[in-house]
């Protein structure tokens, strides 16, 4: 998840906001990335990558908008593996995405936990996970 985090962090630092920027017409060239054969997946990263959050969500809205369905749900249908990880987190606002990271490092922390389990008495178990 390191390079996944590595990448949005630098993408959501280094965006600026873009100057010729069309919430309809982001909305009209995602549709066609999902139309395309395939999912054309080059131009569902150049137009998230190329936006700020702001204009992301506004894409989004519009996406929503116009094909009653959230633009995340579509992605998530449409990508896997790292590439939709990067793309799902460029969709979440700077709060959202680090609210979403903390959530899972602390259920990586149960899970090891978890694993050391044998190592506790009944008693500091129930204490542990009060």
């Amino acid at each position: 998840m390191s390079v996944v985090h590595e990448i949005l962090c630098k993408l959501i630092l280094e965006v600026k906001v873009y100057t010729n920027f069309d919430a309809e017409r982001g909305f009209l060239n995602i549709e066609m990335a999902f139309k395309t054969k395939g999912v054309d997946e080059v131009t569902i990263v150049n137009i998230l990558t190329n936006h700020s959050n702001e204009q992301r969500w506004d894409s989004a809205f519009a996406y929503q908008r116009r094909t009653r369905k959230e633009l995340a749900s579509a992605l998530k249908s449409a990508l896997s593996g790292h590439l939709e990880t990067v793309i799902l987190g460029l969709l979440k606002t700077p709060a959202q995405y680090d609210a979403s990271e903390l959530k899972a490092s602390m259920k990586d922390i149960n899970k090891q936990n978890r694993n050391n389990l044998p190592h506790f008495t009944h008693s500091q178990c129930h204490l542990f996970y009060k």
